[in-house]
């Protein structure tokens, strides 16, 4: 429990670095740093629930593409101020280090275990992020027609 408590308050403070890396303006900071700690939380929360690392890291980069597009609207600037910096901390390096370790040094039950791994962190959040934003466009775009078409029964 305290571990997975560290790893959401570290992802936090790693997102507030990778917000300030990529310059993001600084009353978008905070809500930047929280949403990279919200998508630690729900990796998390999953993980704990016996989901793998597919499902995990796919409800995580839902969650932060959810929180980006919500924080784009509410804070009135692009979606990406938030994605990128929250995404960052769901990324596999550390896998994809150790893979490559294996490869360099031939242990190739190494290179398989760490490979797969990252390469299913990539897909669930590749899916999470490209699943999540054709959402919101699809909710948005229903939205926009019953609005014309609420304007348009009334003329």
């Amino acid at each position: 429990m305290m571990l997975a408590l560290w790893k959401i308050v570290l992802a936090g403070l790693g997102t507030l670095g990778f917000a300030l890396y990529y310059h993001v303006r600084p009353r978008h900071i905070p809500m930047a740093a929280l949403g990279g700690a919200i998508a630690q939380l729900c990796c998390a929360l999953v993980d704990h629930a016996g989901g793998g690392l597919l499902l995990s890291s796919l409800v995580a980069a839902l969650a932060i593409c959810v929180w980006s597009e919500t924080m784009a609207r509410v804070r009135r600037a692009p979606a990406n101020v938030f994605l990128i910096p929250g995404v960052v901390p769901l990324l596999p390096g550390g896998k994809l280090y150790y893979a490559m370790s294996g490869l360099i040094q031939s242990d190739h039950a190494a290179f398989v275990s760490y490979g797969a791994q990252a390469v299913f962190v990539t897909f669930g959040v590749v899916g999470g992020i490209v699943l999540a934003s054709e959402t919101v466009k699809i909710v948005l775009d229903v939205l926009r027609w019953r609005k014309r078409r609420a304007q348009a029964a009334k003329n």
